[in-house]
């Protein structure tokens, strides 16, 4: 199997799985009861729904787009990296005692794709018990920490910044009542 096809099958399969998860995370948004809804307001229901219909057309955008649209984003985003970085010889990389290839690189999966999947399934499972401020703050700290900022002060600035005005703003503009979970005994 040549490089692009395996490429264009990893995006099919990233595209199924951000689908299969979004239909899960829709279904999921039937089971919000409905006494908390304000008439003519948004309510609970708004942001799950909006964000599963989001990312379930992304998952079937990446499921069904053209091969070759995604041959040329992918070469693109290839050239765009600006540090060339010199291969390693299978010498050199049994030298380092570094393993041969583990299952996520048979699998052509990268870590970073695995862990930023487990944050969001971690965040979808403990949210209703740790609470939204706590759980998103964490999440946020993890996501950016994974995308590369490695500077404390601005990874846990904009975590707070973020989860703050997301929390107030679906508090009070949206009237959206969120769980406060670990900090419910602090606030009342």
């Amino acid at each position: 199997m040549d490089i692009a096809s395996r490429g264009s099958l990893r995006t099919r399969i990233e595209g199924l799985v951000i689908l299969l998860v979004s239909i899960g995370y829709l279904w999921e948004t039937f089971n919000i009861p409905d006494f908390y809804q304000l008439p003519d307001t948004p309510g609970p229901k708004t942001f799950p729904e909006l964000l599963g219909i989001v990312f379930a057309a992304m998952g079937l955008w990446l499921l069904v787009s053209p091969r070759d649209l995604i041959a040329r984003l992918r070469t693109r985003a290839a050239a765009t990296e600006t540090t060339p970085v010199a291969p390693v010889t299978a010498d050199e990389h049994a030298e380092s005692g570094a393993p041969a290839g583990g299952l996520l690189a048979r699998l052509g999966l990268d870590w970073h794709f695995v862990a930023l999947w487990a944050v969001v399934l971690g965040y979808l499972w403990f949210m209703p018990d740790v609470g939204f401020p706590v759980a998103t703050f964490v999440l946020l700290v993890l996501f950016t920490m994974l995308l590369g900022e490695m500077r404390w002060h601005v990874v846990l600035g904009l975590s707070l910044a973020v989860t703050v005005v997301v929390f107030f703003g679906f508090k009070y503009g949206l009237n959206v009542r969120l769980p406060w979970g670990v900090l419910e005994p602090l606030v009342n």
